[in-house]
């Protein structure tokens, strides 16, 4: 029931509204990759990122930096923040099956310490790549990356500028990405933590869905 000020009139539920804006998350989002995924992220127009930057680190070390990171702010289940590592398979033949390894423990300390998880494999550049057309093969990042140029007619690689410009490029077909993301996703077993054997794979979209919640209009 609303209540009455001193005048008698009645109010229309402001402590609910005060509620819910304080439940609005704040994202913190950290990245393996320098440029790639932190100029990505940090161009959705959400007035609630609080930090996203590219680490250049290895897996497991990421996730252990998002931690500390969490200890720090008193980043709890309460304060309803979003703290997501982003990194991706990236295959090299020389370092297995150490780098397999590294990858699901890597997602399953994330999981295991309530941070979300936005990895790719094998390279992030799938999601981009999902924008146009469905992928079902195992591909390297080199593969991603002549397709893209395919699609978009620009040259890419992990410049600075390149980077920049994807959001720009991939916008309008973003609801395409997200639907073809959904389905790779749905051909694997959720509960199959050997995840460094799911290829291709993605989820980028997850992060995405959730920034598009709070887009400023």
């Amino acid at each position: 029931m609303s209540k009455k000020d001193k005048g008698g009139r009645r109010h229309k539920g402001g402590k609910r509204k005060d509620r819910q804006r304080e439940q609005i998350p704040v994202f913190h989002i950290f990245c393996e990759g320098a440029n790639t995924e932190p100029l990505y992220f940090n161009q959705f127009p959400i007035p609630n990122m609080a930090y996203c930057k590219g680490y250049g680190q290895t897996k497991m070390t990421l996730v252990e930096t998002a931690l500390k990171y969490k200890r720090e702010n008193k980043v709890t289940k309460k304060s309803k923040d979003q703290i997501w590592v982003v990194f991706d398979y990236d295959y090299d033949g020389n370092m297995q099956p150490q780098q397999k390894e590294d990858y699901n423990n890597a997602i399953a300390k994330a999981e295991k310490n309530n941070l979300k998880w936005a990895v790719s494999n094998d390279a992030f550049e799938l999601w981009y790549v999902l924008h146009f057309q469905d992928c079902h093969a195992q591909e390297l990042r080199h593969w991603y990356n002549k397709r893209i140029e395919h699609h978009t007619g620009e040259r890419y690689d992990k410049n600075r500028e390149i980077a920049k410009k994807m959001d720009d490029l991939l916008l309008s077909k973003q609801d395409d990405a997200i639907k073809r993301a959904i389905a790779l996703k749905g051909k694997y077993n959720d509960n199959d933590k050997a995840h460094a054997d799911k290829n291709p794979f993605t989820t980028v979209h997850e992060l995405v869905i959730e920034l598009n919640r709070f887009k400023k209009l």
